[in-house]
């Protein structure tokens, strides 16, 4: 385990994890899932992705289609101003026989309007069991949680993302949760953060 994903923390997770599957944000976006999966993996296949229109792209980012991240859809406009380098970059990203690292160091600084929320959601969708997502959301609870990962000086923000997603899926492993599912649960620990609060948990979710 990483220094701050203690049994303490998992144990409470787990806990949360009872009520995140009652909850609406579980029905409006865990539920979804596969449907979801279905129509955009195709999308951003490799035998695809090199033929991406704007419009294809876009419905992606979309939280009525995405069915999980709100306000993607802003960099839509910018990032589909030149498709010859979105599409060179979105190859770039899902090329596994690269590092992953180098992968997103050269999308992020390449493509205009590519971040880290749009980059690891197009990741998760494509390979849902290896690759987390790395956002606002997720990064405050894994810090209110003290399991964010140590970056050295230098670290590029590919090299990064590698020690987010390692937490990520040591996390996934330890609650038994798929990384789609795992990003809802931060939303839910979100949304639910007043209450959480309220109640003086010794783990602040």
């Amino acid at each position: 385990m990483t220094s701050g994903l203690t049994a303490e923390v998992i144990g409470q997770l787990r806990a949360r994890t009872v009520e995140f599957r009652k909850s609406a944000i579980y029905k409006q976006i865990v539920e979804p899932r596969d449907q979801v999966l279905a129509r955009f993996q195709p999308i951003f296949s490799p035998n695809h992705v090199s033929e991406l229109s704007a419009d294809e792209f876009k419905s992606f980012l979309l939280f009525e289609n995405n069915r999980h991240w709100t306000g993607l859809h802003r960099q839509g406009t910018r990032m589909c101003l030149d498709m010859p380098k979105l599409r060179r970059g979105l190859s770039t990203l899902l090329s596994e026989d690269l590092s992953l690292a180098k992968r997103l160091d050269e999308v992020i600084k390449d493509v205009y309007g590519m971040g880290k929320n749009i980059a690891s959601a197009i990741l998760l969708v494509v390979h849902p069991d290896k690759y987390g997502v790395w956002n606002n959301r997720s990064e405050a609870q894994m810090k209110q949680l003290g399991m964010w990962p140590t970056f050295e000086r230098g670290d590029s923000f590919g090299a990064r993302y590698v020690k987010v997603n390692a937490v990520l899926r040591e996390v996934s492993n330890a609650l038994e949760m798929d990384l789609w599912s795992l990003d809802a649960l931060w939303w839910f620990l979100d949304q639910s953060g007043p209450r959480r609060r309220r109640s003086r948990l010794r783990v602040p979710l």
